[in-house]
């Protein structure tokens, strides 16, 4: 399949969003020091970590803020922001398997923003249900391996990237799988490392930095970029998001063998 059309986006596009971020980072930290840091009570229940801080969490809910409001008064349905994340994530993966980086990068980056607003927009209007949770984890296990497996596809003629693709999706499937047994049985195992909006913003810093550096620095003709941000980081979600599901699992059992 050819994206040629593509890209002028794939240029120019990365470079637009990562300074548009950039200028977003700086207006949080000039608005944090004069108002103080929000503290938002989804990102206090979910925690920081050395992975993903409380303060990078709180500026990511300001910058997507806006569109958050905006839809809660135009009354859009959360599920809209649903299924949009699974068909922006959808397409990033197809775009990630023929090697378009820079623009699977945006449409990974968007599709990520509407996971986090469809939880925002629930609560914001009221429509928060046990229903719309079930619906938000299936999209979001849907969404997460068919990005994994972009990665996969793309690596598929270096076997250890094509490995390390593979494994952080053993591994993000894990993390969700084992907190979701364990909450069956009354017990809490939401720690460890690589939850899914770590996953997310590593991924997408990854994605969007490697198409930057690709963009400056271009393979030559007929050789694979290897896109070492990329493989990096999945190879640190394979080995943390696994060795996270481990560990829930132990505590599982360990927690039922006590009952």
């Amino acid at each position: 399949m050819s994206f040629e059309w593509l890209a002028p986006v794939a240029r120019s596009g990365p470079l637009l969003v990562a300074a548009a971020l950039s200028l977003a980072l700086l207006a949080f930290a000039i608005t944090t020091a004069i108002r103080g840091r929000p503290r938002s009570a989804r990102v206090e229940k979910a925690g920081g970590s050395i992975l993903l801080s409380k303060y990078a969490m709180e500026c990511g809910l300001w910058m997507f803020g806006p569109v958050t409001r905006t839809a809660i008064r135009l009354k859009i349905h959360p599920d809209v922001f649903s299924w949009a994340s699974l068909v922006l994530q959808g397409a990033s993966a197809i775009l990630l398997a023929n090697g378009s980086f820079g623009t699977g990068a945006l449409l990974l980056i968007v599709g990520a923003a509407c996971d986090a607003a469809d939880g925002a927009v629930a609560r914001g209007r009221g429509m928060a249900s046990d229903a719309g949770e079930v619906l938000d984890a299936a999209i979001d296990r849907w969404a997460e391996m068919a990005v994994f497996f972009g990665y996969a596809w793309y690596y598929r003629s270096l076997w250890w990237g094509f490995l390390l693709a593979v494994g952080a999706c053993a591994g993000a499937v894990m993390v969700s799988y084992t907190r979701a047994k364990a909450e069956v049985y009354g017990i809490d195992a939401t720690f460890g490392l690589m939850q899914r909006h770590e996953r997310a913003v590593w991924l997408a810093a990854a994605t969007l930095g490697s198409s930057l550096w690709q963009a400056w620095r271009p393979t030559p003709a007929g050789a694979l970029a290897l896109h070492l941000p990329v493989l990096v980081v999945l190879g640190l979600i394979a080995v943390l998001a696994n060795g996270t599901g481990w560990l829930r699992m132990r505590h599982t059992r360990r927690e039922l063998r006590r009952r």
